[in-house]
């Protein structure tokens, strides 16, 4: 709309008021609400702070099927000696750095290790049924005033842990983000159920430190490599 029409609009709706008035009518104009509170800033690399271990205390009792294939399990079966990305959450919860990209409609999540990419549709978006399973599965997100709230889903088969723990393709995982000590400490707790697996879900937390100068630098894998 341009300056002036609607300058224009302006002093018809002053016009008709003061008409409304002189005869006595009382005119209730509802009031303006206030303008939404923007979402806290995510932006920025982030450095983990807290132990990445595979085990935890606090970490249910496998089933039967998972017990046997943990003791089962050959390290030298791990994918990632093969530099194949590990899948979600494990890739989510390694030691290496991301960076969070923020709009309103997407975050994105750009890990260090093997170049792995996160996209967190904020936008309403839901995976539809026909989407084959992926490593990173899909995940949307919402904001719960300052808490974000990331619910991935349709998460390939693969390894919960590098110590052999597997998921058999029907975990979903909750992660629960939020800022504190004055947006230098990102905290998450991770709910992660596969009944599969577990008989209950598995809730784990962990902390960043935003690096106000870091970046991500280009992940180098070769299966070739003799270290390997």
């Amino acid at each position: 709309m341009s300056r002036a029409r609607s300058h224009h609009q302006g002093r018809r709706v002053v016009a008709t008021l003061s008409l409304l008035a002189g005869l006595g009518l009382v005119v209730a104009i509802p009031p303006i609400a206030p303008a939404a509170e923007p979402p806290p800033n995510l932006a920025g690399v982030w450095l983990a702070t807290s132990p990445r271990n595979a085990g935890g205390a606090n970490r249910p009792e496998p089933t039967p099927r998972a017990r046997a294939d943990l003791e089962a399990f050959d390290p030298l079966d791990d994918p990632v000696i093969r530099c194949v990305m590990p899948g979600f959450p494990r890739s989510g919860l390694i030691i290496y750095p991301f960076e969070i990209v923020q709009t309103d409609e997407m975050l994105v999540f750009l890990y260090e290790a093997f170049g792995m990419v996160r996209r967190i549709h904020m936008d309403g978006w839901e995976p539809p049924d026909y989407l084959p399973p992926a490593r990173s599965g899909y995940s949307v997100g919402h904001w719960e005033e300052d808490i974000l709230l990331i619910n991935t889903t349709h998460v390939a088969p693969g390894l919960l842990t590098g110590g052999g723990l597997r998921q058999y393709g029907d975990v979903e995982v909750l992660e629960r983000f939020r800022l504190r000590d004055d947006r230098q400490v990102l905290e998450v707790e991770v709910t992660i159920t596969a009944p599969e697996t577990f008989s209950v879900p598995w809730v784990r937390s962990f902390t960043w430190e935003l690096d106000p100068d870091g970046m991500i630098y280009e992940s180098v894998c070769d299966p070739a490599d003799s270290r390997f």
